[in-house]
């Protein structure tokens, strides 16, 4: 008896040897052998058509959805929608020495590329200079580069000398003035961690018929 019980076994490995591996054929196989497969079996894991192995794969990789910098709200790398910024540097501004200026700066994610701000530069020195320009900033996704537009007021205390084409004498007092000014600027952001950020910059102030170099580094924090 103990023979005729291991026919079954023999046939159903014969069987399996003979019969194209499809899941139609593989249901036939293990229901004869009295296995219940579960539903879809064949399809889920792609047998037939050779796909176990991107199954595996994908199962093992973790699904990305963009660049980091993509993923980004500013397209570069950080998620914060809020930035502010301590501006330290120089302005260059023709017939004078380039003074120190120092600046504060605030930035607003309103898309995932895009930012609007507002900017606040004091050049001092022989220059006595306050900006004040709403801003507008764009990442390209080239790394870290933002680009800069911010249309503003100079506001210009009186002094010795020239500045914007006041004064043409020394002997004469150079008043107090305000003055319409558009400035482009770039800069790269360098991040120190999760929050806080280096971005040196360069500036071209277009005002009162001149142009003013503006250039520096700004200490960021993203909140």
């Amino acid at each position: 008896m103990a023979r005729w019980r291991s026919v079954p076994l023999i046939a159903g490995l014969l069987l399996a040897a003979v019969m194209p591996a499809t899941p139609a054929a593989a249901a036939d196989l293990e229901s004869a052998r009295g296995i219940a497969l579960p539903s879809g079996f064949g399809a889920d894991l792609g047998v037939a058509n050779g796909d176990e192995h991107d199954d595996h794969r994908d199962a093992a990789e973790p699904r990305v959805s963009g660049r980091p910098e993509d993923d980004a709200p500013h397209g570069h790398g950080r998620a914060h929608r809020n930035e502010i910024g301590l501006f330290m540097g120089g302005t260059d501004e023709r017939g004078h020495d380039t003074e120190f200026t120092w600046g504060l700066d605030y930035k607003r994610r309103i898309a995932r590329r895009w930012a609007v701000g507002l900017l606040f530069d004091y050049a001092g020195g022989e220059l006595r200079n306050s900006l004040l320009a709403p801003s507008v900033s764009f990442w390209p996704g080239i790394g870290g580069l933002q680009l800069l537009a911010a249309p503003g007021i100079e506001f210009h205390e009186g002094r010795n000398g020239g500045g914007h084409g006041g004064a043409k004498s020394g002997d004469e007092v150079d008043a107090d003035a305000t003055y319409f000014l558009f400035r482009v600027g770039l800069a790269y952001d360098i991040h120190l961690d999760n929050r806080f950020g280096l971005a040196p910059g360069v500036n071209l102030d277009f005002v009162n018929g001149e142009q003013v170099w503006v250039y520096g580094l700004t200490l960021t924090y993203g909140f």
